[in-house]
C-alpha cells in the first residue's frame, strides 16, 4: 500500500526537520518544519499555505513503547488512506517508536459502529471513520444534522477547529470514553440511483424509489422529505442490495463514495444534505497515560491533516464527479432555487427529530455559527 513519506533529520537544540511528501494525481504536497511547519497544497492550479506547529522533544524522552492498532473504513490506496498512513507514520517518526501504529484499511478490524466501540473499549486504539451516536445521541450534531448549511463555505466555520461542532464534540467524546482529535471533512453528500428519478431537485414530487439510507433517524428523515422511500441498511450490504433490487440506490457519502457503486447505478445527485465528516480519534484511557509531548504530538499531526483536508476536500468531490462522468454515469447538479427548496423542507420536517436528539441549546449553538435562523 503506498504510504506518505516521512523522514526525522537531527538537528541541534529544539530544532526538529520533518519531511512529507504525498504524491496523488495533479498534487503533490511537501511540508518541513522547525518548531513551524509550513504546508503548501497545489491543485487545480491553487496554491495554498497552512502553518502548524510542531513540539521539540522532552529530556529526557519517554520510555514506554506501544504497538497500536488503526481502524479505517476505506482503501488504503485512496485519497484518505494516504492520509491515514501519513498519521501512522509521522507519529511513529515524531516519538522516536514509542507510538507505533499499524493501519488496518477496507474495514479490516471492523465497520465504523463496531470501530467507535472498540475504541471505546480500548480493544482498539485509533481509529479514522464517523463517530456513532449508538452511546451518545447528542453526537448527532457530529455527524448527521442535514442542511445546516448547503455548502462547504458554509459549514466549515462550524466543523473546524476552533468551530462550535468541533469544540462540543471533544465534550461529547470524553463522556464515552474517545478522545477526539481531528475532525476530517470527506466531501458534501449525494445519492446514486439506477437512473435519474422524476424531478429530483423538487422534494415535493414522490420519486417512487427505495433508496438506501444510513440507519439512523434523522438520515431516514431526510430522503422522506426529499420524496423518496427510506431503508436502512448498514453500509457492509448495500452494493448487494442494489444488486439484488431490494433498494434502487444509496445516499451516505460525497462523490467518492458514489464512485465505488459506478458499476450497478445510472447517475449520481449531489443534494448537498450534509458534510460527511470523519475523526481522527482514540481510547482517552490511552491519551491519559501517555506523556504531555505525545499527547501533543498526537493532537498536532491529526490537526495538520485535518487542516489540509480542509483545503482539498472540493477540489477531490469534483474529481470523483468527473471520474463518475467518464465512467457514463449521468451527473445532477441541483441548482440554488433547488437546493433551497429542499433545504427549506428538510429543516421544517427534520430539524424538531433533530432537536429532540441533541436538545434545543446543542441546536441552537449550531444555528448560530452557520447563521441559520430560527
Amino acid at each position: 500500500m503506498p504510504k506518505g513519506k516521512w523522514r526525522i533529520l537531527a538537528g541541534v537544540g529544539l530544532v526538529v526537520a520533518l519531511v512529507l511528501s504525498l504524491f496523488a494525481t495533479g498534487c503533490v504536497k511537501t511540508v518541513t518544519t522547525t518548531e513551524t511547519a509550513t504546508v503548501t497544497t497545489t491543485a487545480a492550479a491553487e496554491v495554498r499555505t497552512v502553518t502548524v506547529t510542531a513540539t521539540p522533544a522532552p529530556t529526557p524522552a519517554p520510555t514506554y513503547s506501544y504497538k497500536c492498532r488503526m481502524n479505517f473504513n476505506h482503501p488504503g490506496d485512496s485519497p484518505e488512506g494516504r492520509h491515514a498512513y501519513a498519521f501512522c507514520d509521522v507519529v511513529r517518526d515524531m516519538t522516536d517508536g514509542r507510538i507505533d501504529i499499524t493501519l488496518y484499511p477496507d474495514n479490516t478490524l471492523a465497520d465504523w459502529i463496531e470501530a467507535n466501540e472498540l475504541v471505546m473499549r480500548g480493544d482498539v486504539e485509533f481509529s479514522l471513520c464517523p463517530l456513532s451516536d449508538k452511546y451518545e445521541p447528542k453526537l448527532n450534531l457530529s455527524y448527521y444534522i442535514p442542511y445546516v448549511g448547503r455548502t462547504i463555505e458554509e459549514l466549515k466555520p462550524a466543523y473546524e477547529k476552533g468551530g462550535p461542532v468541533y469544540e462540543v464534540t471533544q465534550e461529547l467524546c470524553e463522556g464515552i470514553g474517545i478522545k477526539a482529535l481531528s475532525v476530517y471533512g470527506m466531501g458534501m453528500a449525494g445519492c446514486t440511483l439506477k437512473e435519474v428519478p422524476p424531478s429530483p431537485g423538487d422534494p415535493d414530487v414522490p420519486k417512487g424509489m427505495k433508496i438506501r439510507v444510513m440507519p439512523l433517524r434523522l438520515c431516514e428523515a431526510t430522503y422522506e422529505a426529499l420524496g423518496y422511500i427510506p431503508v436502512g441498511i448498514p453500509y457492509a450490504e448495500v452494493y448487494s442490495a442494489i444488486q439484488t433490487g431490494v433498494v434502487d440506490g444509496e445516499m451516505g457519502g460525497p462523490p467518492f463514495q458514489g464512485y465505488q457503486f459506478r458499476d450497478i447505478q445510472g447517475c449520481w445527485i449531489q443534494y448537498n444534505d450534509y458534510i460527511e465528516t470523519h475523526w481522527y480519534f482514540m481510547n482517552l484511557d490511552f491519551f491519559n497515560k501517555l506523556a504531555p509531548v505525545d499527547q501533543k504530538i498526537l493532537e498536532d499531526v491529526a490537526s495538520w491533516l485535518g487542516t489540509l483536508r480542509w483545503l482539498e476536500v472540493a477540489a477531490e468531490d469534483e474529481e470523483y464527479r468527473q471520474k463518475m462522468r467518464d465512467y457514463g454515469m449521468e451527473i445532477i447538479m441541483l441548482t440554488d432555487e433547488e437546493l433551497t427548496k429542499c433545504a427549506e423542507k428538510v429543516r421544517r420536517e427534520v430539524w424538531p427529530i433533530a432537536e429532540e436528539l441533541v436538545g434545543k441549546e446543542l441546536m441552537n449553538i449550531l444555528y448560530e455559527a452557520v447563521g441559520v435562523k430560527r
